[in-house]
């Protein structure tokens, strides 16, 4: 887990190392471990390391014998054992690093090196011999990358603030309007947009390449599974897939350090937390963390905990709210508006006092139809109109009439609608078009449709699940938890995105996973054996933020300070009628909590790092 950032210059000026080491001391929390760097001819490299796997062995920027093949590679590949075995008789090895398998994959097959690949990565290798960049992405979007092509040059990093160090001067940084009404609906920036014109991100399962014949090409080299596509399941499908996550978590046992878990009580980390204690020698050491409420899941995690005997660490978090958001936003070098990064950002910052890595229950909900919208769409009737009721809705909306009554009102006719999209559309959106059209001043917008999904013809619930694996997935969670947890250099892995366990569990029909009002059926059977009755039976609970009553109570006055002073980035860059009404409205009870918190959480951030 890493930090990496570099340039290829094909305008005949060398690239300059201070501005590598200025890209590298912004990524400083990512690699504290150290830092590597490589000029030569137009490439410049960055590296800043959190060493994990072979700690003596493993520096960047790594080189092939020749020096002719460079990489710099943010990430980890689980089963880097077997694919070194499978190089062994046509490469010598000179580590026991998975990032040297990644180099001799490259030697072996060039850019078709990426499919045998399980875990999570962001790499640049740079071929002197071709004289060409290769960069890519790993499937569900686990490590980030950004890049800014500026005429001749590319720039790219694992961070916004350390790409804008490295370009300084040359990036296009005026704000993306476009990618502020992503934001606005969406509480993120989806990709391939950034908030600023020059930034693109990298989605998920894409490489891109680049030299000086062919200058930029960007590519998909895999497709997420298709929810739904498999028609039926196999009569043995508990045992398979529980084998499948099983062998998911050995793998990402592999480490030069210890691992723990994240455990909250719910079925995921418990899930992943009970299959640790199977394979491990010695207890498991878990972290609960709590906020000192009637609601905590620390009581939960605590049966999971007593049953497999782990070495269990309570952390409850009573410090000062404001300091608290404040640390957040800041942690995040791009607007991001949803709440649960508070204490998302509050967790890894206590676990990085006891353990450098560890395993969580993420994706388990993608996967296995966790969320009660994939259920939501299934229980609304269809009605004719309902598409042009919620157009008529969206028009008074941009005239002004923004209440929470209308926002629900837009809600249930779009979950009315015939077409899975508009079903889909209601259950993401947090400013609806006409709302983002007051703001913006524009006209009517609805978000960019996610164009691998409009080409499928997929029932309402495989939809809502498709739209999660390519968007909300890696643009939300993962980014979330990628910021989070490498502010605090702590790092995070994911045993449910398991490629592998992707390809069996997704495309599995949706009756699979879900009933009309029960998710994750098939997640419960391969677990029933290893959780107490308590933990299954547990209504699921999100890992949010109050944030109606923060903002109402103890966020009081800086709420009001984000959107209404004369010189805030809210009130110039949008329409300050239309701010006032989304003040006036959460600020008395009777607005969308998480509508004022999109917009405090634009202002923090333009004020941090606008």
């Amino acid at each position: 887990m890493c930090g990496i950032a570099g340039v290829v210059d094909w305008s005949g000026a060398a690239p300059h190392r201070e501005a590598l080491e200025a890209a590298a001391r912004e990524m400083a929390h990512r690699g504290p471990d150290g830092d590597g760097f490589h000029v030569e001819g137009p490439v410049g490299l960055a590296h800043r390391r959190l060493s994990i796997i072979d700690l003596g062995g493993g520096g960047q920027p790594m080189f092939n014998e020749d020096r002719s093949i460079a990489i710099v590679f943010n990430g980890e590949i689980y089963n880097y054992r077997e694919l070194a075995a499978e190089l062994a008789p046509r490469h010598a090895f000179r580590t026991s690093s998975d990032t040297e398998v990644l180099l001799r994959l490259y030697e072996d097959r060039g850019e078709a090196m990426l499919a045998p690949l399980r875990g999570m990565f962001a790499f640049a290798i740079w071929d002197a011999k071709k004289q060409s960049l290769f960069c890519a992405r790993d499937r569900y979007g686990e490590k980030p990358f950004l890049y800014a092509q500026v005429g001749r040059r590319l720039f790219f990093a694992s961070e916004m603030s350390a790409l804008r160090a490295l370009g300084r001067d040359a990036i296009d940084t005026r704000l993306d309007r476009d990618a502020l009404a992503s934001y606005l609906g969406l509480l993120y920036v989806a990709a391939p947009r950034s908030i600023f014109a020059g930034v693109k991100k990298l989605p998920a399962s894409h490489a891109l390449s680049f030299d000086e014949a062919r200058g930029l090409r960007v590519v998909r080299y895999e497709d997420v599974p298709v929810p739904g596509s498999a028609r039926t399941a196999g009569v043995s499908v508990v045992t398979d897939t529980r084998r499948a996550l099983e062998e998911a978590v050995r793998l990402q046992l592999r480490s030069d350090v210890p691992v723990g878990a994240l455990l909250s009580g719910g079925i995921d980390s418990s899930l992943v937390v009970a299959m640790m204690a199977r394979e491990l020698d010695q207890p498991v050491r878990t972290f609960s963390v709590g906020f000192g409420r009637d609601d905590d899941e620390l009581p939960h995690a605590r049966v999971v905990a007593d049953r497999y005997r782990t070495e269990h660490t309570e952390i409850v978090l009573t410090d000062d709210l404001e300091a608290r958001v404040d640390r957040a936003l800041r942690a995040y070098s791009e607007p991001f508006g949803d709440s649960s990064a508070v204490p998302t950002v509050a967790v890894f910052e206590a676990v990085a006092k006891h353990a450098k890595v560890v395993l969580t229950g993420d994706g388990g909900d993608e996967l296995f139809a966790g969320y009660g919208r994939y259920r939501e769409v299934l229980r609304m009737a269809n009605v004719p109109g309902a598409r042009h009721v919620a157009r008529s809705i969206d028009r008074l909306a941009r005239l002004g009439a923004s209440a929470r009554m209308l926002a629900r009102a837009r809600r249930a006719s779009l979950l009315a609608a015939r077409d899975p999209a508009s079903r889909t559309r209601a259950l993401v959106e947090v400013f609806g078009p006409g709302e983002r059209a007051r703001l913006l001043g524009t006209e009517l917008r609805a978000l960019d449709a996610v164009a691998e999904i409009e080409r499928l013809d997929l029932e309402a619930p495989d939809r809502a699940i498709a739209e999660d694996l390519h968007r909300y997935l890696p643009d939300d969670l993962m980014q979330k938890t990628d910021i989070a947890a490498m502010a605090a250099s702590v790092e995070s892995r994911s045993p449910f995105l398991d490629p592998e366990l992707a390809r069996a569990v997704v495309p599995l029909p949706w009756a699979t996973k879900q009933t009309q009002s029960e998710g994750k059926t098939l997640l419960k059977d391969v677990a029933r054996e290893l959780l107490p009755p308590s933990i299954l039976s547990r209504q699921k609970r999100g890992f949010g933020s109050p944030v109606e009553t923060w903002l109402r109570g103890p966020l009081r006055r800086a709420f009001e300070d984000a959107l209404l002073s004369s010189d805030s980035f809210v009130r110039r860059e949008l329409d300050p009628r239309a701010v006032d009404t989304v003040h006036a409205s959460v600020a008395s009870g009777r607005g969308n909590g998480h509508q004022g918190w999109a917009l405090f959480a634009l202002e923090r951030w333009a004020r941090a790092h606008g």
